[in-house]
């Protein structure tokens, strides 16, 4: 599978031809952390089409983050060629599509998944907004609170990469499909820090 790099530059223009991609107007858009932070900060940016929008974040974790999170693992990756780092990506990769057989294992926890929302807001289209899809189990765990809290509302996911075709969600809107995408705020990504 291919590996590309998005620096800040092509990190936002990605994220503008995503923003072009979307029909929808959400009255409620839900920025799955860490990583949809950043689409979440775009789309705050003087763009009439979520303006009006409430936004709100979900942390969502899988039991095996921890040591992706460590200070030594990523000095580490960052002292590795990025030719290695994408033999990694891959190999990771590979591992998702087997855990895809496995739905209910590996399934990531939910940190804070009840959405504070002024209960005179009526809640009818949301969009969930993060940085990729693999497997689909976030954003699945993700989509299905979210029909619990709201019913009747029309929920619709955005991404910028999604990864495997076959994954248990398929995003509404996406840029790149099939690829691996290191991002700007990966734990890999040698080039400037993002903020």
């Amino acid at each position: 599978m291919k590996v590309i790099t998005l620096n800040k530059k092509s990190f936002l223009e990605s994220t503008r031809k995503l923003i072009d991609k979307i029909d929808f107007n959400p009255d409620m858009i839900v920025e799955v952390l860490n990583s949809g932070v950043f689409l979440g900060r775009e789309l705050k940016k003087g763009n009439q089409k979520f303006e009006k929008a409430y936004y709100t974040s979900v942390k969502v974790q899988r039991a095996n983050e921890y040591m992706k999170r460590s200070l030594i693992f990523r000095m580490v990756l960052k002292g590795l060629p990025y030719g290695i780092l994408n033999y990694l990506r891959r190999y990771e990769s590979k591992k998702a599509v087997k855990s895809l057989l496995r739905i209910e294992k590996d399934m990531p926890s939910v940190k804070s998944l009840v959405i504070p929302v002024n209960s005179s807001q009526k809640i009818k289209n949301v969009l969930i907004i993060d940085d990729a899809i693999d497997t689909g189990k976030t954003m699945l765990l993700v989509k299905d609170n979210l029909k619990l809290q709201f019913p009747e509302a029309n929920i619709k996911t955005a991404v910028l990469s999604w990864t495997l075709g076959n994954s248990i969600v398929k995003p509404d809107y996406y840029i790149f499909k099939n690829v691996l995408v290191r991002f700007p705020w990966s734990k890999d990504y040698k080039g400037e820090d993002f903020e």
